[in-house]
């Protein structure tokens, strides 16, 4: 890294030395704003990168964890969700996008304490292309959604021999 030096009357100083030196607040014992800033904005961003969702319990970043493999006919997407029922879930496909949604709720009523807590899963991602929208179909067993993207013809793609 290379510093400037500036000439001055009383010396030499570094030209951070002489930003510094024009911020009106140093003069007052604050610090410069450009540092109180940056430094707020650090603190938001660990705030919500550090601290667990509050809302979500049983998954602490509040994301939906799946996989996508890509097998020769078509997409297959595994969605964990562990304790949903088949009524559960809602899948659409909007436009390019395809959104996946679970959502459950439990009242528990025990002497005098009355208890509620819900669970919503909730992704949307884009269709690949040369999928056949129409054939898409899905299947929830053993705590996992399973999705099927068939791909067209198109989309197979055709295998080019390599010849030596």
């Amino acid at each position: 890294m290379t510093t400037a030096v500036t000439k001055k009357a009383e010396g030499t100083e570094t030209k951070e030395g002489l930003a510094l030196a024009r911020d009106p607040w140093q003069s007052f014992g604050f610090p410069s704003l450009n540092r109180m800033r940056r430094e707020f904005d650090e603190m938001l961003s660990r705030f919500f990168t550090d601290v667990p969702a509050l809302w979500n319990a049983e998954r602490g970043d509040g994301r939906w964890a799946f996989d996508v493999e890509d097998h020769p006919d078509a997409y297959l997407i595994k969605a964990e969700a562990p304790g949903f029922e088949l009524k559960d879930f809602k899948v659409d496909v909007r436009g390019n996008q395809l959104v996946m949604q679970a959502k459950r709720s439990e009242k528990k009523k025990e002497k005098d304490k009355e208890s509620f807590s819900a669970t919503e899963y909730y992704h949307a991602m884009m269709i690949p292309p040369f999928v056949d929208t129409h054939k898409i179909s899905a299947n929830y067993k053993h705590g996992v959604l399973q999705l099927s993207l068939p791909k067209t013809e198109e989309g197979k793609g055709r295998n080019i021999p390599v010849n030596g």
